[in-house]
């Protein structure tokens, strides 16, 4: 059948609707939704994998992240191989297991929650008595003093076990109270049953946290209390809080098994032979976690630092590496080494923080990093050390590019790479920028303004040769700063081959140096990330390096701030997660490790653009530093 054109538009017609409404549908089911006033009434302290919760008034379901706020009548569930652990404001801790539902309502003097299906743990966070109730299919459970387990499979019957204290059952209008160390069954239309366990867990402790070494399994010791009589034991462990799926089903003579374990989360229990009956019986189920051992490390400001001001004092910003397994960090700023004297604490659960009003002196900092699991330890890093000067006159901008001796090619300059770049100082409101093929400026080529630290000049004009350039900033009273260094670079038609360097000897007794590292892309230029879905870093490295470690900064002013870190043994390092980026400055550096320790580094500095530059102005782009007290970002 031939189409005419009349069907052809009609087809065009069709297939733009359906990429509009699959876009908005898109954008709809991965926004995150605003909980505006809504009464905040816990946090997501830890979640691994999949975990969602949807609003009262919503009917799509939103993707929770750590430390996530949880607001009145939510409804949360997790994903297979999901779990979290939610604190609520009264101190109740709820731990979801995996394909888990319930939902919240914390409204009038009777809180509730409607349990749906899984299972998941509640423990009452205070000496008292709690009034929260937990409902599901007409039954209840007053929480009481009990620190509860729950398990109910889709539309099947409920379970209960009680760990401590004890908890009141309300079924079939008749109330039962069940007792520490023993479980209650409720079925619809029949008689609560409680039994006591005969075989209590006691290691690992409910929701302990092992920490594994990079290439090693975490060593987990497994330890339980059969009642007198019990000797047959049989240990099971599982990633399902069923048992479907069985890790380990070991005969056991004794109470003790120890083996290792890899990242993830498990579940545990014992089962015993009744003497009597030659039955198994079996004990609760423990969960326990292993995570990777993360390190705690201060990025910025690093140590021994050196800010400078003339008249505002700078704006500092702190960053340090955010740990999965934290719930929260606790900032300290100090005059003293010793930290007798505190500038500045803060509890935070972001891993930044920026201050605008520290005096000029010598300051120390640290971070504590607060575990979401109990019994795991803080984590604790620091101090660092940096000072605060205050100068008479403002400090000359670092020219980046062209640096000193580069050749800039005519190919560059027409793909609109041929950039000027410099490290500014947040007091100046503009800089001068100066060109000249005289090394002492008796006569300019070009002598012009810039709000940004970055211009392009219409290199067409000036032809090939030899240049210099030179920067001088210009602060909002109209005080000029101190001039940059000269920079010698040269235009050229294209590059000289680099000259291949004579082979030096080398003395038995002197360990030969390593290769050098090369910066590939991007380096000195212009990023168009219009249309991209990554950015790629390459290098350049001799053989028998460990590995490299990637950092990299955006750049505001003087100020540089870590967005991203990780650890490759090869180039590249990609970065797909773009909402760490934005437009302007940014620069990254690259360690490199041989034999366990830094051998060398390099740094590069490019600029990110959603057009090309060249199609910029200068009055389109301002950059500002507001005035604040502190500010956080995750």
């Amino acid at each position: 059948m031939k189409l005419d054109k009349a069907d052809y538009r009609v087809l065009i017609l069709l297939l733009l609707i359906a990429v509009g409404f699959t876009s908005l549908f898109y954008i709809d089911i991965n926004k995150k939704i605003d909980i505006g006033d809504r009464e905040i009434i816990g946090t997501i302290h830890f979640k691994n994998n999949i975990v969602q919760r949807k609003l009262e008034d919503q009917v799509v379901w939103e993707t929770l992240e750590n430390n996530s706020p949880l607001t009145n009548k939510d409804t949360i569930r997790s994903e297979a191989f999901s779990d979290a652990i939610i604190r609520l404001k009264d101190g109740t801790e709820i731990n979801i297991d995996e394909n888990s539902m319930f939902n919240l309502d914390l409204s009038g003097d009777k809180p509730s929650l409607e349990f749906s299906q899984g299972s998941m743990q509640v423990k009452n966070g205070t000496s008292k008595d709690s009034n929260l109730v937990i409902k599901s299919q007409g039954s209840e459970i007053d929480v009481g003093s009990g620190n509860l387990k729950i398990e109910k499979e889709a539309k099947k019957d409920l379970s209960l076990f009680v760990e401590n204290g004890s908890s009141k059952i309300t079924h079939n209008g008749k109330q039962i109270e069940v007792e520490s160390g023993k479980k209650a069954d409720l079925v619809e239309g029949a008689e609560v049953t409680v039994k006591k366990i005969p075989v209590k867990l006691a290691l690992p402790s409910s929701q302990q946290l092992y920490l594994s070494v990079e290439g090693h399994d975490a060593p987990v010791s497994f330890n339980w209390q059969p009642d007198a009589g019990y000797t047959e034991s049989q240990l099971e462990v599982s990633r399902s809080p069923l048992f479907k799926l069985q890790l380990i089903k070991q005969q056991v003579s004794g109470n003790n098994y120890k083996t290792g374990f890899k990242e993830g989360t498990y579940y545990w229990r014992v089962k015993v032979k009744d003497p009597k009956t030659e039955k198994w019986e079996s004990s609760d189920v423990g969960k326990f976690f292993v995570a990777k051992d993360e390190p705690l490390r201060l990025d910025t400001p690093s140590n021994q630092t050196e800010f400078s001001y003339v008249t505002e004092p700078p704006l500092i910003n702190f960053s340090w590496s955010k740990i999965t397994t934290a719930r929260a960090y606790k900032f300290e700023l100090s005059d003293t080494a010793q930290f007798t004297h505190l500038v500045k604490s803060l509890e935070t659960e972001a891993n930044t923080l920026s201050f605008d009003d520290l005096a000029a002196g010598e300051y120390h900092w640290r971070i504590t990093a607060h575990s979401s699991f109990p019994g795991s330890p803080d984590k604790k890093v620091g101090p660092n050390h940096f000072k605060i000067k205050k100068n008479e006159s403002y400090p000359a901008p670092h020219l980046i590019r062209p640096s000193n001796g580069i050749e800039i090619t005519l190919e560059e300059i027409q793909k609109g790479q041929a950039i000027m770049i410099w490290e500014g100082n947040p007091e100046l409101v503009k800089y001068k920028v100066e060109l000249s093929k005289d090394p002492k400026f008796a006569s300019t080529l070009l002598s012009k303004e810039s709000v940004s630290n970055f211009f392009t000049p219409n290199w067409k004009e000036y032809g090939q040769g030899v240049f210099y350039a030179r920067i001088r900033g210009i602060a909002e009273n109209g005080k000029e700063g101190e001039v940059s260094p000269v920079s010698r670079f040269t235009i050229v038609d294209k590059k000289t081959p680099d000259e291949i360097p004579k082979p030096e000897e080398i003395k038995k007794d002197d360990k030969p140096k390593p290769p050098p590292l090369e910066l590939i892309s991007p380096f000195n230029t212009v990023v168009e990330m219009k249309g991209k879905q990554s950015i790629v870093f390459t290098w350049k490295a001799g053989p028998g390096a460990d590995k490299f470690e990637f950092v990299l900064y955006q750049v505001e002013g003087a100020k540089r701030t870590a967005v991203f870190r990780s650890q490759s043994k090869t180039s590249p390092v990609t970065i797909k997660d773009l909402s760490l980026l934005d437009e302007g400055p940014f620069s990254w550096e690259l360690i490199e490790y041989r034999d366990g320790e830094a051998t060398q580094s390099r740094k590069g500095n490019f600029i990110i653009t959603l057009d090309q530059l060249k199609t910029l102005k200068s009055s389109d782009i301002q950059f500002i530093s507001p005035k604040r007290l502190y500010k956080e970002g995750k």
